[in-house]
């Protein structure tokens, strides 16, 4: 279902495509830890698993809808889900209609099932390197094919907007990097773009107002859970839920890695229970009673935090030293509704040049439509912000 190949190029042409990655794709984090982290390899997933995986998101996000609309309005379970109670209110408020990006990333298993051990529904992004890699390489030949939708799909979903403002965390280069692609899709298709942090909205005549310029969306690469500190948090309570935005902060409900948890023990219809078995580990609510089991079994557990980015609250029992799995256990105790545990799935390696790895195939959905691939790929079976990117296939059909 899913096999390794070398892009084939000299080592010059190799560094004149990086070069390009960096330059005219914004691409700056091409390296981290002293290596590249753009492997020089395509992924290439068979067309049958090139299906499935559509299948799985597309569908997986039609249930996260049906979920996030019984629980918008319901401030006990935006709490269980870890979601601050300021935002609540807000969320509640919020309307239907909002443009809609999310990124899932799918596990091989040892047994065949593609599992999703997280959405990344609030501020995915990968962007850069997602469309420069398949315009840079060009085409593969050999049967295989791109599939590189995210632009004609971002550009699709903001169609009818006019001004766009870009929300990010204005302290972080790599955040910037993500905004100044976006600002030249919106810019080639006609839209006025402001850059700016979320604490430069404001209130102006009959629209809001960003760095003085009035707006009809947003764009919020800016995590939700960070939106309570703003200095102008009362002027979002006021102006968000009027606000098209690309992610709308009930988004937060399909981050939370506790959703899966509630998800399981909420009302489903047979279908969407049948996805939930099919694609989801099992999880459960953090609860000191489990710590025993969590010893005895440390390998069939991962613990994880509600809110975390890139891979940086979640900690697999089978990876971690005895040390670290009984600090993160400590951690847990302290703030028990901040974390849960989901069982640990095998994950299938895949030969690479470089040796076996463990890809997460990152499958983009806007609007509920399938957008593009995202892949990466590590010597461990668990993806940080040091896995490899790498360019995904689909032989054709």
């Amino acid at each position: 279902m899913i096999t390794a190949r070398a892009w084939g190029l000299s080592p010059a042409d190799e560094a004149q495509v990086m070069r390009a990655l960096r330059f005219r794709y914004f691409k700056w984090d091409t390296y981290g830890g002293g290596r590249c982290l753009v492997l020089p390899e395509f992924m290439i997933l068979s067309q049958q698993a090139h299906q499935e995986v559509v299948a799985a998101v597309e569908g997986l996000h039609r249930a996260l809808d049906r979920f996030v609309r019984r629980v918008q309005g319901d401030s006990e379970a935006l709490a269980r889900l870890g979601i601050p109670a300021p935002l609540h209110p807000l969320i509640a408020a919020e309307q239907d209609g909002a443009p809609t990006l999310g990124r899932y990333d799918l596990f091989l298993t040892d047994d065949g099932r593609w599992m999703v051990s997280e959405f990344n529904d609030d501020v995915p992004g990968g962007f850069n390197e997602a469309a420069g890699l398949p315009a840079l390489l060009g085409d593969p030949g050999d049967g295989l094919e791109w599939h590189a939708e995210l632009r004609e799909r971002f550009l699709d979903a903001f169609r009818d907007y006019d001004a766009v403002a870009l929300f990010y965390a204005t302290a972080y280069a790599e955040d910037l990097q993500h905004m100044l692609i976006l600002e030249r899709w919106l810019a080639e298709a006609g839209h006025r773009t402001v850059r700016a942090s979320p604490a430069h909205l404001e209130r102006g005549w009959r629209r809001p107002r960003v760095l003085g310029t009035p707006i009809d969306a947003a764009f919020r690469f800016y995590p939700g859970e960070w939106m309570p500190r703003l200095p102008n948090f009362a002027t979002w309570l006021r102006l968000g839920p009027g606000i098209p935005q690309m992610n709308p902060l009930r988004h937060l409900a399909r981050q939370s890695k506790t959703m899966f948890a509630i998800w399981r023990q909420s009302r489903l219809d047979p279908e969407d229970r049948a996805l939930v078995e099919r694609h989801c580990p099992i999880t459960m609510p953090f609860d000191g009673q489990q710590v025993p089991l969590l010893r005895v079994e440390r390998e069939c557990w991962v613990l994880k935090r509600a809110f975390g980015r890139m891979g940086d609250a979640v900690v697999l029992g089978s990876l971690a030293t005895e040390r670290e799995w009984e600090e993160t256990i400590a951690l847990a105790q302290k703030a028990p509704a901040d974390w849960c545990v989901q069982e640990c799935f095998a994950v299938r390696a895949i030969p690479f040049a470089q040796g076996p790895m463990y890809p997460a195939v990152g499958a983009y959905v806007v609007n509920g439509r399938f957008a593009g691939y995202y892949s990466r790929a590590a010597a461990r079976p668990l993806i940080t912000h040091e896995a490899y990117h790498v360019a995904t296939l689909v032989q054709a059909a």
